[in-house]
């Protein structure tokens, strides 16, 4: 009998649903893009109030999304996978609208912090640029980007 106990005790303890929340990293969740900075100028810019950016992390995944909250109008989305360990975040983007911007399939990192709810990204936003003697695609570092998040409760 002490043995039977024993058992379920430790398959209890050894459950998924008693170690999730010990295992949830910092990036999990949903965000809301409150500053950001694409031109490599020190001073962060606030989100127009015309423009709403969402961003939904899970264990292994993002989706961004960013629309117009007056009318619903999508601007813009992507998404994809990502990882992370101490000093980068990376994101490897499997699909990305408007179509068109050679993005999708590419790997972007960051150097990441967080403070308080916030949670601060930068790095460089990767382009491909087209070689016109051999019609082949170059990915490039293009444009260094700053984006600070809000954690949303």
């Amino acid at each position: 009998m002490k043995a039977l106990l024993l058992l379920l005790t430790l398959l209890v303890i050894d459950t998924p649903f008693t170690t999730v929340d010990k295992e949830k990293s910092k990036f999990e969740g949903s965000w809301k893009l409150v500053k950001y900075n694409y031109d490599n100028g020190n001073e962060l810019n606030d989100v127009p109030p015309f423009m709403k950016y969402v961003k939904n992390v899970t264990k292994s995944h993002f989706s961004w999304c960013s629309y117009n909250p007056d009318d619903g109008k999508v601007v813009g989305m992507g998404g994809g996978t990502y990882f992370y360990d101490k000093n980068r975040y990376v994101e490897k983007t499997d699909f990305w609208y408007p179509a068109g911007s050679g993005i999708p399939g590419t790997e972007t990192s960051f150097s990441y912090s967080f403070k308080g709810k916030q949670w601060r990204i930068e790095g460089y936003i990767k382009s491909l640029t087209l070689n016109p003697s051999t019609g082949e695609f170059t990915e490039v570092d293009s444009t260094y980007m700053v984006e600070v998040w809000q954690r949303l409760e």
